[in-house]
């Protein structure tokens, strides 16, 4: 089975620029690669940050793109998304019974879950799992019972060294890992948030990371001389088997043959 993982898109309202950069140009140049090599892939998930601002201009132009995508996606949500905006023009997307914008897909008899750590409200921009978003997580764990388990989520719960980033991570990281602890065949866990290529394993659970599609954040900012830096993009293709997993790290836009080398 091959799935794709995109993240923090970013997305400006069409004709506007986000540090001049056209946040809607390298996404079309992305998926058009995806669709060109990658069409057979089951699904796409794209793990929040969709809209830099929220707008409902940059949703609408995303699902108008999506539509000639030949590979399914599924949406969720970061810290620079509205979830109010995006339902009202994704309307149709799945979500839990409190609207959350997290849902459970089985295929090849695998679960993959996707969960909605947006906490909301103006300049906040830190995650949380409440009460609510817990309970389901913790509901579908127990359901899955011996099936492989793949979660997606924005905020990661750890530090990764990098002082932009780890103020902001997700709230309560302990809760998050007393759920976790309902599941007995996690196999991995994807994440956005933090505009960067990382592996980690924390407490035994493997978890990666991919760069944005627009803008990433050096490891090391003092060096880069700004928060933010123009790397290398990337997009994840992921190959599940019954006893591997491997992640491809794509920089797609960086490739040159031979000869262009010379």
């Amino acid at each position: 089975m091959k799935f794709i993982h995109l993240t923090d898109l970013h997305l400006m309202p069409p004709g506007e620029l986000l540090g001049g950069i056209d946040t809607a140009a390298r996404l079309s140049r992305i998926l058009e690669d995806i669709a060109a090599w990658h069409s057979d892939a089951a699904f796409c998930v794209i793990s929040g940050d969709l809209a830099d601002e929220g707008s409902l201009d940059a949703y609408g132009w995303l699902k108008d793109r999506l539509q000639a995508f030949p590979v399914p996606c599924f949406l969720m949500l970061g810290n620079h998304d509205d979830r109010q905006n995006f339902l009202s023009v994704f309307d149709g997307h799945p979500r839990d019974q409190g609207g959350y914008v997290q849902h459970s897909h089985a295929a090849e008899g695998a679960r993959f879950l996707f969960l909605d750590t947006l906490t909301g409200g103006p300049g906040v921009h830190d995650g949380e799992l409440c009460d609510q978003r817990l309970a389901w997580l913790e509901q579908q764990l127990e359901a899955a019972q011996d099936a492989p388990v793949f979660l997606f989520m924005h905020h990661p719960p750890f530090d990764l060294g990098m002082r932009f980033v780890d103020d902001i991570k997700l709230r309560q990281p302990e809760a998050f890992h007393r759920a976790l602890q309902r599941g007995r065949n996690i196999r991995h866990i994807f994440y956005g948030h933090v505009h960067r290529m990382t592996y980690v394993n924390w407490r035994g659970y493997p978890f990666t990371s991919l760069p944005s599609t627009n803008h990433q954040i050096p490891l090391i900012p003092d060096r880069a001389g700004s928060d933010y830096s123009d790397e290398p993009l990337a997009y994840g293709v992921v190959q599940v088997s019954d006893d591997q997993l491997t992640v491809h790290f794509d920089a797609h836009l960086d490739r040159c043959s031979q000869e262009a080398a010379r």
